[in-house]
């Protein structure tokens, strides 16, 4: 009978993970980079200040992570697909309201934080708890490729929001309906293929295949989630989740000053305008081999070897960045950055489903969130400080270097969460891990 069931929704869950990967690209990929390219756009043809384009993305980014709390107790009250059709709703919502009504740049950031909103709902928090709840042992793999492919959608959506806008009589607005465009598709994936969860037979005939399939290789046994009495409470007390925590932190930090101020730093030791730009097209190619390779990495050492793998990586690439002077430092620094960052964007969410299972996960993830946002925050801001007061940029990277190390001896110190009644990582029933019957949820 478990032949028969495998056989039969061999490949559901796989049909279910690329709907998530697709709403993941809609929701995450589309308002980051193509809001990027949207927002450049409405700025100069509406003639305003460059202040304003600064305004829009931090509206953007502080909704989504103000918001991440409610999507998270949504996620486990109503489920991931009416979170996602929610989200969809939202952003059709901001894309017409962007097109037809903003014409000052506080109506503008309004807009631009509801579309944070929107992204909140159908995106990390949702799509990785469904994630966790299809995928047992192949779940390293699967977070994988969820997050290559939304780094694949932000290649796409940038020459696509480019060509639309430039290419039409409407100029930004074209970008705002493609917004609007593609929510429409999103709600009709989400309602025809996303799912809360799979059936408990046929979960458990997928792991038991997959178990038997990992026992003939060489590959290290995933964390057994942790069965925990004090739910929510009790998970916060672990000394392993903070560890968690301060990576995530650190790694944000490090991410948010590339973003903001690597250009200005390779300029400013001799590289030229063209050849610093060049490095974001390869940090962006490499995290997507990051976020593939993390999968592959865990499955065969463990995701806590993987993770501390990836934290070395993007430790060594922004050590790399402070003496890029030449070309070996120029693209080797790109390389190992993008590789590590890639890597640790996976590597902690691995790490929360498999230590404390699906039904806290949500909730870890959105306080997560809220601790990246602060990093992200708190990074560019105080790296511009330093640099208008001493002009150098090389202490901030020597300080990120070493919160980085920091977290890599946390990491291993504390080691895996410890408590009493394990159970297999994945192998518990459906029901169990989501809180509802053993029926297939629609």
């Amino acid at each position: 009978m478990t032949t028969i069931k495998t056989n039969t929704y061999l490949h559901s869950r796989w049909v279910v993970l690329g709907a998530l990967a697709f709403m993941m690209c809609v929701s995450m990929a589309l308002p980051i980079y193509g809001g990027s390219v949207l927002g450049t756009y409405m700025t100069a043809e509406l003639h305003w200040e460059r202040s304003t384009l600064g305004l829009l993305i931090a509206a953007n980014m502080a909704a989504n992570g103000l918001c991440a709390p409610l999507v998270a107790a949504l996620t486990t009250k109503i489920g991931v697909r009416w979170c996602l059709i929610i989200g969809c709703i939202f952003m059709a919502a901001a894309s017409i309201a962007l097109a037809t009504w903003v014409t000052e740049p506080w109506q503008a950031a309004v807009t631009f934080g509801a579309i944070g909103v929107a992204a909140t709902f159908a995106s990390i928090i949702p799509c990785q708890t469904a994630v966790a709840a299809w995928f047992g042992h192949r779940r390293p793999f699967a977070l994988s490729l969820l997050y290559a492919a939304m780094g694949i959608g932000g290649f796409i959506f940038v020459w696509l929001m480019t060509w639309a806008i430039q290419g039409s009589t409407i100029g930004y607005r074209m970008g705002c309906w493609v917004f609007f465009g593609f929510s429409a598709i999103g709600l009709v994936v989400t309602l025809l293929l996303v799912r809360n969860k799979p059936d408990a037979d046929q979960f458990d005939a997928w792991e038991l295949a997959d178990s038997q399939r990992l026992a003939a290789r060489p590959f290290a046994p995933p964390p057994a989630p942790l069965n925990l009495d004090g739910g929510l409470r009790k998970v916060l007390c672990s000394p392993a989740l903070w560890a968690i925590y301060f990576s995530m932190f650190a790694t944000t930090c490090g991410s948010a000053f590339v973003i903001a101020h690597a250009q200005a730093h390779l300029r400013d030791i001799g590289h030229s305008p063209v050849l610093a730009a060049a490095t974001i097209s390869i940090i962006s190619a490499a995290m997507v081999v990051g976020n593939f390779g993390i999968g592959s990495v865990a499955q065969r050492f463990g995701p806590r070897r993987a993770f501390f793998g990836a934290l070395v990586l993007f430790g060594v690439g922004l050590f790399t960045l402070i003496y890029a002077t030449g070309s070996v430092g120029l693209y080797g620094y790109a390389i190992l950055y993008g590789l590590g960052f890639g890597a640790a964007q996976v590597g902690p969410m691995v790490l929360l489903s498999g230590y404390w299972g699906v039904q806290v996960f949500p909730m870890l993830t959105a306080l997560g969130l809220l601790i990246q946002t602060a990093g992200a925050a708190v990074s560019p801001i105080a790296a511009g400080v330093y640099f208008d007061s001493y002009g150098r940029y090389q202490p901030v990277i020597l300080v990120i270097v070493i919160m980085t190390v920091v977290a890599m001896v946390l990491l291993r110190v504390i080691g895996p969460p410890k408590a009493s009644g394990v159970q297999g990582w994945g192998l518990s029933s459906a029901p169990e891990r989501m809180g509802h019957s053993s029926k297939p949820n629609a």
